[in-house]
């Protein structure tokens, strides 16, 4: 297999799991769209969709959930000779994690982004 075979399917094996809607927010957006005190899960549910909920029972607190990955398909790292490259690959991630009251009025939130690169080689 020609080396720019190799290159052509490893980029042909790129991916992207998650919302739509967080593969484009940044941090600056996010501080717009969604304000602790203010924004409602309705809002959010607009802008964002439905994030993967964990209710609490007892209080009517729920947290919702929304993760978003860029990289290449893990399958790839044990692909001889193309797993060479695709293995030293960091994926890009963000993630964010609402806290909404019994209300609905958002309360919390965290935000993490990790950007992708390289790794080194030793």
């Amino acid at each position: 297999m020609s080396g720019a075979l190799a290159f052509a399917l490893v980029l042909a094996g790129c991916t992207t799991v998650g919302n739509g809607a967080m593969r484009a927010l940044d941090q600056q957006q996010l501080a717009q769209w969604v304000q602790p005190g203010r924004s409602s899960r309705a809002e959010v549910e607009q802008r964002l969709g439905r994030g993967k909920v964990l209710r609490f029972e007892s209080s009517g607190w729920e947290t919702w959930h929304y993760y978003d990955k860029d990289g290449l398909p893990k399958f790839l790292d044990f692909v001889p000779v193309v797993g060479t490259l695709t293995a030293r690959v960091d994926s890009g991630a963000k993630e964010l994690v609402l806290l909404f009251d019994a209300q609905g009025t958002l309360r919390k939130y965290a935000w993490r982004e990790q950007g992708m690169g390289l790794k080194p080689l030793f």
